[in-house]
């Protein structure tokens, strides 16, 4: 079985990406906002919003918008807000493809992600209409 890539070696992969940090309340992006990068949260926590619910708290070691980047020029799906003081590091889509094809367990890694917050939904959606 092939395990999950922890975050300090995804970053060891990275070198010189692009670090970004975020005060409390800072947004990194917005939801339909055009996707270039995916990121890998270092430090702090980050809040997942779809109008003003809050889907998912990412934190340490977290990676956050993966999926439009995955999906090509998609729009983002979600808003991501600072919920703490955060540091980043910013994997755009040639690095993103580039690790896909050059580290399997990166992709492994990914894909369990976004298995995980699409179990989640359905789950949260499952229970929502429980009652209908």
């Amino acid at each position: 079985m092939m395990k999950d890539l922890a975050v300090d070696e995804i970053l060891a992969t990275l070198g010189d990406a692009k670090a970004i940090s975020l005060k409390p309340g800072d947004v990194l992006f917005r939801e339909g906002d055009e996707a270039h990068a995916m990121y890998v949260l270092k430090q702090g926590t980050l809040r997942v919003l779809s109008g003003s619910t809050i889907l998912e708290t990412v934190r340490e070691g977290g990676i956050i918008g993966e999926m439009a980047i995955i999906e090509e020029r998609m729009p983002r799906s979600a808003t991501v807000i600072a919920g703490t003081y955060c540091e980043l590091v910013e994997i755009d889509v040639p690095r993103f493809l580039a690790m896909v094809a050059d580290t399997p367990a990166f992709s492994i890694t990914v894909l369990r992600v976004i298995s995980r917050r699409l179990r989640v939904m359905n789950r949260r959606y499952r229970d929502s209409t429980r009652n209908l």
